[in-house]
């Protein structure tokens, strides 16, 4: 039977492989990851390739052009994002050379995990779809908004020259997308947890009116045994979470630095365009087309970043379940108690917590901070456009 939500994976993974940012391979009938020489040799000359691209590119039509006409501020602007991008592409081939064992063991047990409770493929298969087509119409609004723009001095040079820096650019989204990934197994683990927590939760409560002591004390070693088993894998998914915080770490703090700057120069380069202070002959498909880039862009930024935080708010709401304990009546089996007392220990000694290479911790009121942040530097560089433009 055709399932598009396996077609989009291994559409993802070939086109992860064609663009070097993984050096091994991956069994696409297990999922198993391992290491060859085909993938690895592959993955180091694209990833030199796109090394020694870099150069080429500072000479290309397109970065030429952009210098020549860069009178106003939104065009320095752009260079300095496009810049970023491809420095954080630079950055994470690197890393990813240096974490290439930590990041083959992830995707196994990731793997591992899929495999003992294969509930969570239904779980994730919405999230693989928004991402996918969110990536997709992303990358193909931004490609025809840019050839756009540059229609009145495209040359296949330049064409030659904007599919190159995209290519690079494109990266990101695929490097984004291999942590989102990672991480929606991850909540979806998560999610089971929490409804096999809430089944032994309200067995537990029944428990008080069980009133053969036989089938009590066998019920109770059964819950005992199960709500173990929680356990282990809540430390198991918690011990995943900090594996990716050391392997992404670098990658999530350029990714993050890029992401901030590429927000505000989307918003003020769609202010320069409405305002028609890039010196070009607009239409009003332009128009249309960078307010649908801008929006496709930050639906992609809010479902990454939302996938990120209900991973947050799932261990959030499982601490909470367990909590529930207390409310229960005394008298019931000992090592049930002791189960319980355990996992909620296991808790509150070490939080879930995301770390972005050891500098700050993922929370929503550092993702209210940067939008704060985003919103005045939009609007001081905006405000400087209109000073300045009508000079």
């Amino acid at each position: 039977m055709f399932d598009v939500v396996q077609l989009m994976l291994r559409l993802s993974y070939y086109y992860s492989l064609f663009l070097g940012v993984l050096n091994f391979e991956i069994d696409t009938r297990n999922g198993h990851a391992r290491l060859t020489t085909q993938s690895t040799v592959y993955a180091a000359v694209v990833n030199v390739l796109m090394v020694c691209l870099l150069p080429l590119l500072t000479q290309s039509e397109l970065l030429h052009l952009m210098w020549v006409h860069a009178g106003l501020i939104h065009e320095y602007l752009f260079l300095v994002v496009m810049g970023m991008r491809m420095g954080c592409v630079i950055a994470t081939l690197f890393s990813r050379w240096l974490q290439r064992h930590r990041l083959l063991h992830l995707v196994n047990a990731v793997r591992r995990l899929a495999i003992e409770r294969p509930q969570v493929v239904r779980m994730w298969r919405r999230g693989v779809i928004k991402k996918f087509l969110s990536v997709f119409a992303s990358e193909l609004v931004q490609m025809l908004g840019n050839i756009l723009t540059l229609q009145t001095f495209l040359t296949f040079n330049l064409v030659i020259s904007i599919f190159s820096l995209y290519m690079l650019t494109a990266l990101l989204n695929v490097i984004i997308s291999h942590y989102y990934f990672i991480m929606l197994n991850i909540r979806s683990h998560y999610m089971l947890l929490k409804q096999e927590l809430r089944c032994i939760l309200a067995e537990t409560r029944c428990l008080e009116r069980e009133p053969r002591q036989a089938s009590f004390m066998i019920k109770c070693c059964t819950l005992a045994d199960r709500l173990e088993a929680i356990a282990a894998r809540q430390s198991e998914l918690q011990r995943l979470v900090d594996l990716m915080s050391r392997i992404f770490g670098l990658q999530g703090c350029c990714i993050s630095t890029t992401s901030y700057i590429t927000c505000i120069g989307s918003i003020y380069f769609t202010f320069c365009a409405v305002k028609r202070t890039a010196g070009m002959s607009l239409n009003p498909f332009y128009y249309l087309l960078i307010a649908v880039e801008l929006i496709v862009y930050f639906v992609d930024l809010q479902i990454t970043v939302n996938n990120i935080y209900t991973v947050l708010d799932e261990h959030r709401e499982l601490v909470q379940l367990l909590e529930e304990y207390p409310t229960f009546a005394s008298g019931l089996d000992r090592r049930l108690e002791a189960v319980y007392e355990s996992f909620q220990l296991q808790l509150r000694r070490k939080p879930l917590r995301i770390s972005i290479l050891g500098l700050f911790y993922m929370d929503k009121t550092r993702v209210i901070s940067m939008a704060n942040a985003i919103a005045t530097n939009s609007i001081v560089l905006i405000q400087y456009e209109i000073k300045y433009s009508s000079n």
